[in-house]
């Protein structure tokens, strides 16, 4: 039996590129992303810093769509937190992820 865990939903507006989403080590499970209809679009997640971390995941998305995806297994460890550092052509973004709000968290959120 596979083992439950906690679920939570961070949505940043695909205009605050170059920003922080969480500032905790957390582990990705799943991503939303949905395009502006303005032609394809692209985003890229870091970890370390917005402006030149290092980058764990880019991500196109055609033009007018929206992108589900779950990452596989365990999902991405950023071990110091995800930045958006470019959001091109794109509304918003949703990440799921592991709760990263609670008590007991550590660095490897399971």
């Amino acid at each position: 039996m596979a083992v439950k865990a906690d679920i939570q939903a961070t949505r940043v507006a695909g205009t605050a590129s170059a920003t922080v989403i969480i500032s905790t080590p957390v582990r990705l499970k799943a991503i939303s992303i949905a395009s502006d209809g303005t032609g394809a679009g692209q985003i890229q997640l870091n970890t370390n810093s917005s402006s030149g971390g290092t980058n764990l995941l880019t991500m196109d998305v055609p033009s007018g769509d929206i992108i589900n995806f779950s990452l596989p297994e365990d999902g991405i460890l950023f071990p110091n937190g995800v930045f958006l550092s470019t959001a091109t052509k794109v509304t918003a973004v949703t990440l799921f992820t592991d709760k990263f709000s609670g008590p007991n968290l550590t660095g490897q959120n399971g």
